[in-house]
């Protein structure tokens, strides 16, 4: 066949495509057949259950995206491991984990809140028709920020 023009970010598969108004919604789940424990490495296969999990993503063709994903969850096989269940973790390129949008608009969030800052990158966010609060441009510039330095450890006065 030709290219993969997949909606969906890496490592996800389109399970079926919604139009709503102003929304389309992207059902999605994981490629893996298995997952890694995130405490001990070792991999399972052994599902646990599963839940629904959504994600902002990049508008498309005038509308917003919201891909609802279905994510599984693993029982961890070694059994001096101190997890027993834990979720499956999606692939890098599609969003970190506890996160709210893809890493692809996460990206182009960052980029706006260094570039306009809160009420303007907001103001120009709405019409590009990506759900972000100045609040949220100028959370996400902060929290991929370097670390600041502290002082050098000076003497104790007494």
């Amino acid at each position: 066949m030709g290219r993969d023009l997949s909606l969906a970010p890496c490592g996800l598969v389109i399970e079926s495509v919604e139009a709503q108004t102003g929304a389309l919604v992207i059902l999605a789940r994981p490629t893996s057949e298995s997952a890694d424990c995130p405490i001990c490495g070792s991999p399972s296969a052994k599902i646990h259950s599963t839940y629904q999990r959504s994600l902002a993503d990049l508008p498309s063709h005038g509308r917003a995206v919201r891909i609802k994903l279905s994510t599984r969850r693993f029982r961890c096989v070694l059994a001096t491991c101190g997890r027993r269940i834990f979720t499956e973790r999606l692939a890098a390129t599609a969003g970190r984990p506890f996160a709210r949008r893809t890493a692809r608009l996460e990206g182009i969030v960052h980029h706006l809140g260094l570039a306009l800052g809160g009420r303007p990158g907001q103001s120009f966010a709405r019409r590009l028709l990506l759900p972000v609060s100045k609040d949220t441009l100028l959370r996400v510039v902060r929290g991929r920020s370097a670390p600041s330095a502290t002082a050098p450890p000076g003497r104790r006065h007494r």
